[in-house]
């Protein structure tokens, strides 16, 4: 195999990968994405002091993870 066409082999390899990179990407945009829509965090008070996730009570009004879903798409084109 001439170097030429080594090149040309290794080129079409980095174009696959890079495809595969970018659909892995964008998948895991989306996934977090949906995350947010569907999830509430609050504040526990009280022994169990922290933060929790709760599935989204109401799909009514505006939800702070509908936001942050909207800037995770804006960062894909989507």
């Amino acid at each position: 195999m001439s170097t030429e066409q080594e090149l040309q082999r290794q080129f079409g390899i980095n174009l696959q990968l890079r495809r595969k990179l970018e659909t892995a990407r964008r998948d895991a945009v989306e996934e977090c994405a949906k995350f947010c829509e569907g999830k509430e965090a609050g504040m526990v008070y009280g022994e169990g002091r922290g933060w929790t996730l709760a599935p989204r009570s109401s799909t009514y009004g505006t939800h702070p993870g509908d936001a942050y879903a909207k800037g995770l798409r804006e960062m894909i084109g989507k």
